[in-house]
C-alpha cells in the first residue's frame, strides 16, 4: 500500500480491507435487536415485520409503520423504508430472523468502503483511495453503525455512490448517466433526510464552474429532489391523519431548544467514535488542499494519480463538503447527544485522511498507514465494547407475551424503550416515564389489555405501589387490566 501502487495490484489490498471489515462487523451478530440504540433497529424491524404479506402492494407497502402509540399499527413520518422492504423480502424467502437485518447492514456498509475507494482512485490516486477505504472501515463509530439494523448503512452506500456517480457522468457524459447520478442522489436523500448535505457537494462536483451549465444543472436537481419531496411530502400527510407522527431529530425541538455550539458530549464522541488521530489526519488533508491551491504544488507523488491540481473542481467540492460538515456537527451534533449523528462527516474525515497519508512516500507511509489502521481496529474493539451488551430479561419477557397473550392484545408499556412491541409482535401504548406524577392518571385512562412493567423502568416506588395494589401480575412484569 505504500510508495507507487499499480493499478493492477490493488484489488488484494482492497479485498483484505474489505474482508477484515467484514469481520470486525461480525462481533455480536448474532444479538437481537436490544444492543444499543435497540430502540431504532427495532423500529426498523417493526417496518420489514408490517410489510409481510403485502410486497407488491406499490406504494402502499412503502409507507413506514410501527407498532405505537396506539390500538393499532401506526403510520409514521420516517425516511424511505430501503432497508425494511428489502428485510422484508428475505425473511419471506428464507424466513423471518434479525440476522438478515445486520447482513444487509453490513453489505451496503461494504459497499460504503468500496465506493470511497473508487471516488479516492479516481479523483487522487489508488493508494489515497485504499487507506481512505481503511480508515472508513475500520474507524470505530462505522465499525459499529456498519452492522446495525437502522438506515445509516445504506444512507452512507447510496451517499458515496451518488458521488461516484456524478464521476462517472463527468468522465462519459450522456443524458442517461446524468439522470442515473441525479436518481442515485435521490436515494441518499430518500434513506436519510441528512444527507441532503451533499447534493450542493453534487452540484459543485459535476457542473463546476456553474456559468453555461443551467440546463443540466436543472435536469441533475429535477431528479436528485423531485422523488424526495414527493415522498416525504407523502409521508407526512398520512402520518399527520393518525395520532402517531415522527420526524427527524434534526427538525424537533431537539436543535431549536439547544444551547451553544460546541457540547462536552460532542467533544467526547468525536474523541471517542472518531479519534484524534483521524481528525488530526483529515485536518493535514486540508492543509495539503489549501497548498495546492496556494503554491500550485501537487499533492499527490504517484506519477499515475490525477493531475489533481488542475481538478480545481474536486478540490473546491471537498471544501464544499468540509464547510457543510463542520456546520452539520456545530449546529445538530452539538444539539444531540447520539454518537451516531455524526456517521455522515465520516465520509470527507476518511477522503481527507486517506489523501494525508499518501503525501508520504514508500516505506515510511506505508508503515504508518498501517499503524493507524491497526490503532484504529484496537480502539474500536475498546470504545464499542459496551453497546454490543444487552439485558436477556426484555427479550424473555416479550417472548412470554407473545406465548401466553391473545394475539390481538394492546400493550401499556411502562417506558418510552418500544423493543417490546416488536419481539412480542404486540401494539400498544408506552408511558412517559419523565411525567411520573401523571403516569398512574394515564395508566387509568388508556385502553389496553396488558400493563408491562420493563426490566429497566424509571418510574418511582410510589407508582408501583399502586400497580401491585390494583393488579395481579400474571408473567414476568406481565399485569393484566381487565379487572380495573
Amino acid at each position: 500500500m505504500g510508495g507507487r501502487i499499480k493499478n493492477k495490484s490493488i484489488n488484494w489490498p482492497l479485498i483484505f480491507i474489505l474482508l477484515l471489515g467484514v469481520l470486525v462487523r461480525t462481533q455480536g451478530l448474532m444479538n437481537p435487536l436490544l444492543d444499543d440504540q435497540g430502540w431504532r433497529q427495532a423500529d426498523t424491524a417493526s417496518m420489514a415485520y408490517h410489510m409481510l404479506g403485502r410486497l407488491t402492494a406499490i406504494p402502499q407497502v412503502w409507507f413506514p409503520i410501527l407498532n405505537y402509540d396506539g390500538p393499532v399499527p401506526q403510520k409514521v413520518e420516517l425516511e424511505f423504508p430501503f432497508l425494511p422492504y428489502i428485510i422484508a423480502w428475505t425473511w419471506t424467502l428464507l424466513g423471518q430472523s434479525d440476522l438478515w437485518g445486520r447482513i444487509w447492514a453490513i453489505v451496503f456498509s461494504m459497499l460504503t468502503v468500496w465506493g470511497i475507494f473508487v471516488f479516492g482512485q479516481k479523483k487522487f490516486s489508488s493508494r489515497a483511495g485504499l487507506w481512505a477505504a481503511g480508515i472508513y472501515a475500520f474507524v470505530p463509530l462505522t465499525a459499529y453503525y456498519g452492522r446495525v439494523v437502522m438506515p445509516e448503512p445504506v444512507a452512507q452506500a447510496f451517499s458515496i455512490w451518488a458521488l461516484n456517480a456524478v464521476v462517472f457522468w463527468r468522465e462519459k457524459p450522456g443524458r442517461l448517466r446524468l439522470a442515473g447520478a441525479g436518481l442515485v442522489m435521490a436515494f441518499a436523500i430518500l434513506a436519510k433526510l441528512p444527507q441532503l448535505m451533499i447534493f450542493p457537494v453534487g452540484i459543485m462536483l459535476g457542473f463546476w464552474p456553474l456559468k453555461g451549465e443551467g440546463k443540466r444543472i436543472m435536469i441533475y436537481s429535477l431528479f436528485s429532489l423531485l422523488p424526495s419531496g414527493l415522498y416525504y411530502s407523502w409521508v407526512h400527510k398520512g402520518a399527520a391523519s393518525q395520532a402517531s407522527q415522527f420526524v427527524s431529530g434534526i427538525l424537533s425541538g431537539q436543535v431549536v431548544e439547544g444551547t451553544g455550539l460546541l457540547s462536552q458530549k460532542l467533544i467526547e464522541n468525536i474523541l471517542r467514535e472518531v479519534g484524534i488521530t483521524v481528525s488530526l489526519l483529515a485536518a493535514a488533508g486540508i492543509i495539503r488542499f489549501l497548498m495546492v491551491i496556494i503554491n500550485k504544488r501537487p499533492i499527490i507523488y504517484d506519477k499515475n494519480s490525477v493531475n489533481i491540481q488542475n481538478d480545481r473542481r474536486t478540490i473546491y467540492s471537498l471544501f464544499l463538503w468540509c464547510i457543510i460538515s463542520l456546520s452539520y456537527v456545530a449546529f445538530i451534533c452539538s444539539r444531540i447527544a447520539l454518537d451516531y449523528y455524526l456517521v455522515p462527516v465520516i465520509l470527507p474525515l476518511s477522503l481527507l485522511a486517506g489523501v494525508a497519508l499518501d503525501c508520504i512516500e514508500d516505506i515510511p507511509g506505508f508503515v504508518l498507514g498501517v499503524l493507524v489502521l491497526f490503532f484504529l481496529l484496537i480502539q474500536g474493539t475498546v470504545v464499542n465494547e459496551e453497546k454490543y451488551l444487552w439485558d436477556m430479561r426484555y427479550l424473555n419477557q416479550a417472548l412470554w407475551i407473545r406465548e401466553n397473550t391473545p394475539k390481538e392484545s394492546v400493550l401499556i408499556l411502562s417506558d418510552s424503550p418500544p423493543m417490546t412491541f416488536y419481539y412480542a409482535q404486540r401494539v400498544g401504548y408506552r408511558l412517559n416515564p419523565s411525567k411520573s406524577a401523571e403516569a398512574w392518571q394515564q395508566l387509568s385512562t388508556l385502553k389496553g389489555d396488558y400493563f408491562i412493567a420493563l426490566p429497566k423502568t424509571e418510574l418511582g416506588s410510589d407508582f408501583w405501589k399502586k400497580v401491585q395494589a390494583k393488579y395481579s401480575e400474571i408473567g414476568p412484569g406481565v399485569y393484566p387490566l381487565n379487572n380495573r
